[in-house]
């Protein structure tokens, strides 16, 4: 087991050599260079990396992962390598390059590619993703939920209670009032601003996805988590949340999240049924009914409305309020209080 790195200055040369030859064998590091620091939940560092022996033709350009200097969220960054190490290489799903994961019971540190260097674009949350990209993206979806559908391996996982309990803490009296007539509040429908009205229904939404089957889920599928490869293919980033979960909440968050209104409209039960045959197409046996999902889906639009009482600390309003914006616009086209 390769020691994992506690701070920035344990990512040495000698380290890093041995944590990429666990994937690429024969691989030496002569000088690792820090260009940049992205500090946040977890910290990123962008690294140069000078090869002594690259047999593996590994690019220079990298990113190192990992819960530095005593903050952050090891916990997030474990269930990222893990799923990098275990699940990423036997699912349909385009994630940033992986070069080195590795993980103790408590811990993770991910090297991975630059995708800044290798032409692909991180994903600007105002900006909605066209109907086709937003397909491409369902079809990888469908391909992660379908290799553990309601697997008992599934089964033993963490699952979306743990957002559950955020939800309940962010939904406490006070907080909830304080959003709601803030300024990530503006775009709240009439009907969901009481709490105590809005909770019941919510507390309902999570006892459903409570039920078989589950399905493994990127947990936190939204747009601010993606980005476009250099062949305008869609991607996922930011896998720390990887957990058990109703394929429904996962697949509205992302599709009435990432889709401008008109275009929701105009795709959203075509593009449903292209999710429903992918799953199918990878081997799930019995996939929901077109019109079980179809509820499901339109249920699910609750959860995105959430956006509202996620911290600014997070995400900057104009994101959050764009987000709020298109989830309160789904939820009058469908009525969805009557769907409870």
């Amino acid at each position: 087991m390769i020691d994992l790195p506690a701070s920035l200055d344990d990512i040495t040369s000698a380290w890093l050599g041995l944590a990429l030859a666990v994937t690429h064998p024969g691989t030496t590091v002569a000088d690792v260079e820090q260009i940049s620091i992205i500090h946040g939940s977890l910290t990123k560092v962008a690294i140069s990396v000078e090869f002594s022996e690259n047999p593996g033709d590994l690019p220079s350009a990298m990113y190192v992962k990992g819960a530095f200097e005593g903050h952050g969220l090891p916990v997030s960054v474990r269930s990222e390598a893990v799923f990098y190490d275990v699940a990423q290489p036997v699912v349909s799903v385009a994630t940033p390059a992986p070069f080195a994961a590795i993980h103790d019971d408590a811990h993770g540190i991910v090297v991975m590619e630059d995708l800044g260097a290798s032409g692909a674009t991180i994903t600007d949350p105002r900006v909605g993703w066209s109907p086709a990209l937003v397909e491409d993206g369902l079809r990888q979806l469908a391909s992660l939920h379908a290799g553990w559908w309601g697997d008992g391996r599934v089964e033993g996982m963490p699952q979306f209670e743990g957002s559950n309990a955020l939800g309940a803490i962010l939904m406490a009296e006070g907080y909830w009032e304080t959003c709601v007539d803030g300024p990530t509040g503006v775009h709240v429908p009439a009907e969901f601003r009481d709490r105590v009205r809005t909770r019941p229904l919510i507390e309902e939404l999570w006892r459903l996805d409570a039920e078989p089957p589950l399905a493994f889920c990127h947990g936190d599928a939204h747009l601010g988590n993606t980005f476009v490869t250099a062949d305008g293919g869609a991607g996922f980033l930011d896998w720390g949340g990887v957990t058990a979960g109703h394929w429904a909440r996962e697949v509205c968050y992302f599709m009435a999240g990432a889709l401008a209104p008109a275009d929701r409209q105009a795709h959203e039960e075509r593009l449903l049924q292209v999710y429903l045959e992918a799953l199918a197409s990878h081997g799930v046996a019995d996939p929901p009914s077109y019109d079980a999902a179809w509820l499901s889906y339109r249920r699910h639009i609750l959860h995105g409305l959430l956006w509202f009482l996620c911290p600014t600390q997070m995400q900057p309003v104009e994101i959050i309020n764009a987000n709020v914006e298109r989830f309160a616009v789904a939820a009058s086209d469908h009525g969805i209080q009557a769907l409870f």
